[in-house]
């Protein structure tokens, strides 16, 4: 049954992601998480996570900031080495209340604009993305930080998704070297993750016809309360 209905929940999540430019992720680890340890599941979220951003990048090629892409990555690099390190040493209880405080606190923010939307400098978007290397290293959520970030700095829809898409293809295949290195992939999981990614590509078509149908702001409404249950989801019950 999880060879079934798991790759249902990725071609949904790629959806979600194609219009919304990032969530893909959380999707997948909130419902995965409930039959299978954290670590492995963030992991295989990476990888099918790399695949789907592979599908969006080629979509929206056209569109691509490479100057914001480029930035981004040079940030994020340090983070994710640090990242990687406390995702080997938390426990996993842990990392899975530190990904509903972060989803929680993007909805907030959606919500309440606590954090004021203005274009960062170069420097700002730089320490911004070491930051969101490494909740993403251990959270694999860092997109909560990055989504505002990618838009302060003027990206919207198709542009907002192929950056987005483009600095994932970048930067997850060190992240799956090291969970390797590491030890958090189980060879016997890779048949799911090739579902994963097959499922992936389908759910990024569906979202692109969704994406040229519904407004930016209707959507950002319904993905911030979606999220929002995630969150508490994995905050109160694990």
């Amino acid at each position: 049954m999880l060879y079934l209905w798991l790759p249902l929940i990725g071609l949904g999540a790629a959806a979600f992601s194609t219009v919304a430019g990032f969530g893909a992720g959380i999707i997948l680890i909130t419902f995965a998480s409930m039959v299978m340890d954290i670590k492995t599941v963030i992991p295989i979220s990476t990888l099918f996570f790399f695949g789907l951003s592979a599908t969006q990048m080629v979509v929206f090629r056209k569109s691509l900031d490479w100057k914001t892409v480029l930035i981004f990555c040079g940030g994020a690099l340090p983070g994710i080495a640090l990242g990687m390190a406390l995702f080997h040493l938390l426990p996993a209880e842990v990392v899975k209340r530190v990904i509903a405080v972060v989803v929680l606190g993007y909805c907030a923010n959606s919500l309440l604009k606590f954090i004021p939307e203005r274009a960062p400098s170069t420097r700002i978007t730089a320490l911004l993305s070491a930051i969101t290397g490494l909740v993403d290293a251990v959270t694999a959520s860092g997109g909560t930080i990055q989504a505002p970030l990618f838009l302060a700095r003027g990206l919207r829809k198709e542009a907002f998704v192929a950056s987005f898409a483009a600095s994932s293809v970048l930067l997850n295949p060190i992240k799956v070297v090291i969970y390797w290195s590491l030890g958090y992939f189980d060879p016997r999981h890779f048949l799911l993750v090739g579902l994963l990614i097959l499922a992936g590509f389908t759910g990024v078509q569906v979202g692109r016809r969704i994406l040229q149908r519904i407004s930016a702001e209707t959507f950002q409404h319904l993905a911030v309360g979606f999220l929002m249950v995630l969150g508490l989801k994995l905050l109160i019950l694990g």
